[in-house]
């Protein structure tokens, strides 16, 4: 596996946190870094999103597919339904915290609201991969950068 380094960036979710959490999503409350390759940012989603797309299914919570390829975003770039690496729609009814490795384990996301959408966007490297998690879980969803 190609070394991953990733920095999570505060999720920026068209506008404020506050419409993010009417949107069903909360950020982090900071965000927190490791040495090393892609980076990783969720906002919230409102309207269709193109794009790949994983959902989350219940009864085992679990990503289907669990393997997605896709393209960098511009690190700095907002993070939005046309902007955006990959998606991710919740499709249980509940609210899931999403995870993502950084290398030295796993390190809070967000939390993504029951039928809710959010973008991810990640840049780095061709090739680049980064793991994300549903917290609680043991299913394993795969990015790779395009």
């Amino acid at each position: 596996m190609v070394s991953i380094k990733t920095q999570l960036i505060r999720a920026a979710a068209v506008g404020a946190v506050g419409a993010a959490a009417t949107a069903g999503f909360m950020a982090p409350a900071s965000a927190a870094s490791a040495s090393a390759g892609m980076h990783a940012s969720l906002a919230a989603v409102n309207v269709a999103a193109t794009g790949p797309n994983t959902k989350i299914l219940a009864g085992p919570v679990r990503w289907s597919p669990t393997k997605l390829t896709g393209p960098p975003t511009k690190a700095g770039s907002t993070c939005s339904g046309t902007n955006n690496t990959f998606t991710i729609t919740n499709k249980t009814s509940t609210t899931k915290t999403i995870q993502v490795n950084t290398g030295s384990g796993k390190m809070l996301l967000g939390k993504l609201g029951a039928g809710k959408k959010a973008a991810i966007c990640g840049s780095g490297p061709k090739g680049a991969k980064a793991k994300f998690f549903i917290k609680g879980s043991t299913s394993v969803l795969t990015v790779t950068l395009s």
